[in-house]
C-alpha cells in the first residue's frame, strides 16, 4: 500500500497539468496488485503482492468490456512456511463516468475463475524398502506437500483514472471486493474466501478521435469595478448601489426622522450628495434630517442622487408620512344597560386618538346615582314615593378620555327600574267566641277554601296572620293562641288541614290594639256569640310573590307543629 501511495502522489502532479481529452476506444492496464486474503480455514488472514493486467474495449463513452489477468504471491504465511500463489482470469462490464475533466471514476463487476497453488515443507522419515539396509529416502531429505486447484472467482468495485496525456493515464487506485471459491486445505470442502484487492498502475489508451482544440480566448483586462474589457478599451465608470432608510417613517407634528444613505461601490469622500423633498433641493450632506415643523400633514417623497468623477450616477427614494393630530374620541358602554333600583352596572369605554401621546384610563361620571371606579351604583337614584306603579329613570354616564394635549368624552345611558309595589290581599277575618281560641267552621272555610285558592295560584306567596283580643276577655294570650291555631289549620298537612310551608307563614299578636285595621267579618259575622266580636279576630292577609312582607315572626320558629290539625 505504501508503494501505491508513493506512485499515486508522483503521477497526480503530472495529471493535474495535462489537458482534458476525449474517450479512447482501447485501453491496456499494467500495474501492481495487493490482496488482503481472508482464508476460510484456520490459516490466519494474510497479505499477498503481485501484478495484474487489463484489456478494455470501450463501446461508447461510458460502457466498456474488461478482461483482467493477474496473480499474487506470499511465500511464508505467518511463519508456517505456506507458499501460496493465486492467479485470476476474469471478464465483465465497466461503467465509466467521463466528462470534460481529466478525472474518470468507474465501477465494474468481473466474473471468471481463480487458480490457487499452495505448498508446505514436510519432514521425510527414512523409507525402508526391505532390500538390504539402504533407505529409499535418505534421512534429512527436504520435501514439500503441494496442493493445486481452480474454481469460481469474481470482483466488484471501482477506481479512478487520471489522464496525463492522450495515450497515458494514471490509475491511483482500484479497490474491489474479491471473492474466491477454493477448497479448505484440511477438510477439502467447498469454501468461500472474502478478500480485498487493490491495484495501482498506468493505463495505455489508443483509438478514438482527438479532441477539438479549445478556441483561444481574446486578450482582455479586468477593470477596477470587476468588469472585463478588451485590452485596448477604456474601463467603464464604477457602478454605485444606493438605498435609503428613514427612522421613523411616520411622524406626528413636531417630530423629526433621520434619513441615512447606504452606498456601496465608492467612498463618501469621493461622491456628491443631492437631497430633495418632493423634488425640491434641501441638502448636500451625506445624511439628512427630515423635520415635520412647518409642513402640513401628508406623504413626502425624500430623494437622493449620488455621482462622482469616476462613478455612474445612482438615485433612490423613500417615503415619510406626517400624521394629523386627532383629539381623543371613543364610545362608552354600560353592562347591563337596564338595572333595578339598588343594583350596579359595569362601565367600559374605548378611546382613540393620534399624535397626542398615550391616552389615559377613562374616568366616569353619572347624572344621578354614584360611580366607584368603573361601577355605576343606582342606590341613590330618586323616584316618586307616591307612585306605587313601576317607574323608570334614564341616567346618563359620561366617560372622559385625555391625552397630553386635550380630552374628549363619550356617553351612554343606564335605565334604572323601580319595581311596582305589590299590594297585600285582605281576606275576611277569622272570628272567635268570647274567651275562646278555637277556629270554628266558618273560620276554617276562610282558611281552607278562600286562602287555599290564592296559594295554589301563587305557591311562592306569603300568609300573614295577626291575632287580636277584646279588653273584656279574661283568658291570657288569646291573641297569640288564636293566631297559632289559625296557622296550624293551614300548615299541619294532615286531615282537612293544608300543608303550606311554615316558612311562608308569618304570625303576630297585638292584643286589643287594632292598628287601624278595619273589621272584615265577611259571612262569618253571625258565626260567634257575645259582644265586641270585631276585636275577637285574626286578620288574614296573602302577599303575592315579590311583595314586601312585614317583619313578623315566622311560624317555623313558633310552637305551631305541636298543635296538629285543630278540630
Amino acid at each position: 500500500m505504501k508503494k501505491c501511495i508513493a506512485v499515486f502522489g508522483a503521477a497526480l502532479v503530472l495529471a493535474l497539468s495535462a489537458a482534458a481529452q476525449d474517450w479512447p476506444r482501447y485501453e491496456t492496464f499494467l500495474g501492481y496488485t495487493y490482496v488482503r486474503a481472508n482464508s476460510a480455514t484456520n490459516i490466519p488472514a494474510f497479505n499477498a503482492n503481485g501484478g495484474s493486467g487489463q484489456f478494455v474495449f470501450d463501446f461508447n463513452k461510458w460502457f466498456g468490456g474488461v478482461v483482467d489477468l493477474g496473480a499474487v504471491h506470499n511465500g511464508d504465511i505467518h511463519n508456517i512456511h505456506l507458499d501460496t500463489t493465486v492467479a485470476n482470469f476474469l471478464a465483465g462490464p465497466r461503467f465509466a463516468m467521463r466528462n470534460r475533466s481529466r478525472f474518470t471514476p468507474y465501477i465494474q463487476a468481473l466474473f471468471g475463475g481463480a487458480y490457487g497453488t499452495t505448498s508446505i515443507p514436510v519432514s521425510a522419515a527414512p523409507l525402508v524398502t526391505g532390500v538390504g539396509d539402504a533407505d529409499a529416502i535418505p534421512r534429512g531429505a527436504s520435501l514439500r506437500f503441494v496442493r493445486q486447484q481452480a474454481d469460481f472467482a469474481m470482483t466488484a468495485g471501482g477506481g479512478l483514472d487520471i489522464r496525463i496525456t492522450h495515450h497515458v493515464t494514471f490509475r491511483p487506485f482500484q479497490v474491489e471486493y474479491f471473492l474466491t471459491h477454493l477448497h479448505n486445505y484440511r477438510t477439502l470442502s467447498d469454501d468461500s474466501q472474502n478478500n480485498l484487492r487493490c491495484s495501482t498502475g498506468f493505463d495505455f489508451t489508443w483509438g478514438g478521435e482527438e479532441p477539438t482544440p479549445a478556441p483561444q480566448p481574446p486578450v482582455t483586462k479586468t477593470c477596477p469595478d470587476g468588469s472585463t474589457v478588451p485590452a485596448g478599451a477604456v474601463c467603464p465608470k464604477h457602478n454605485l448601489t444606493l438605498s435609503l432608510g428613514a427612522n421613523p417613517t411616520e411622524l406626528c407634528p413636531g417630530d423629526v426622522a433621520q434619513v441615512n444613505a447606504a452606498v456601496t461601490g465608492g467612498g463618501k469622500n469621493q461622491l456628491n450628495f443631492h437631497w430633495t423633498v418632493n423634488g425640491q433641493p434641501v441638502s448636500q450632506e451625506p445624511s439628512f434630517v427630515f423635520g415635520s415643523a412647518g409642513r402640513e400633514p401628508g406623504a413626502y417623497r425624500v430623494g437622493l442622487s449620488v455621482d462622482g468623477a469616476s462613478f455612474n450616477p445612482a438615485s433612490a427614494e423613500t417615503m415619510i408620512t406626517i400624521r394629523e393630530y386627532r383629539p381623543p374620541t371613543g364610545t362608552a358602554q354600560a353592562n347591563p344597560a337596564e338595572i333595578y333600583a339598588g343594583e350596579k352596572s359595569a362601565l367600559t369605554a374605548s378611546c382613540q386618538g393620534d399624535c397626542g401621546g398615550p391616552i389615559q384610563t377613562p374616568t366616569f361620571t353619572a347624572s344621578e346615582g354614584s360611580v366607584q371606579g368603573d361601577q355605576f351604583d343606582s342606590t341613590g337614584v330618586q323616584f316618586d314615593p307616591t307612585n306605587k306603579a313601576e317607574q323608570r329613570k334614564t341616567v346618563t354616564i359620561t366617560a372622559r378620555c385625555s391625552d397630553n394635549r386635550s380630552a374628549g368624552t363619550a356617553t351612554t345611558t343606564v335605565t334604572v327600574i323601580k319595581k311596582a309595589e305589590i299590594a297585600a290581599i285582605r281576606l275576611p277575618d277569622v272570628l272567635f267566641s268570647d274567651n275562646n281560641a278555637r277556629v270554628n267552621n266558618c273560620g276554617k272555610r276562610i282558611l281552607l277554601e278562600e286562602l287555599r285558592g290564592y296559594f295554589e295560584k301563587d305557591p311562592s306567596g306569603t300568609v300573614v296572620l295577626v291575632g287580636h283580643s277584646s279588653d273584656d276577655e279574661t283568658a291570657a294570650n288569646l291573641d297569640m293562641q288564636r293566631a297559632l291555631n289559625s296557622a296550624a289549620v293551614i300548615t299541619a298537612g294532615t286531615g282537612v288541614c293544608l300543608s303550606i310551608p311554615q316558612s311562608q307563614v308569618l304570625v303576630n299578636a297585638t292584643g286589643t290594639n287594632q292598628n287601624g285595621v278595619s273589621f272584615e267579618p265577611g259571612l262569618c259575622g253571625t258565626s260567634v256569640s257575645g259582644g265586641a266580636s270585631g276585636m275577637r279576630r285574626v286578620e288574614v292577609w296573602f302577599i303575592p310573590a315579590g311583595g314586601q312582607p312585614p317583619s313578623y315572626q315566622n311560624a317555623s320558629t313558633l310552637p305551631v307543629s305541636g298543635l296538629g290539625c285543630p278540630k
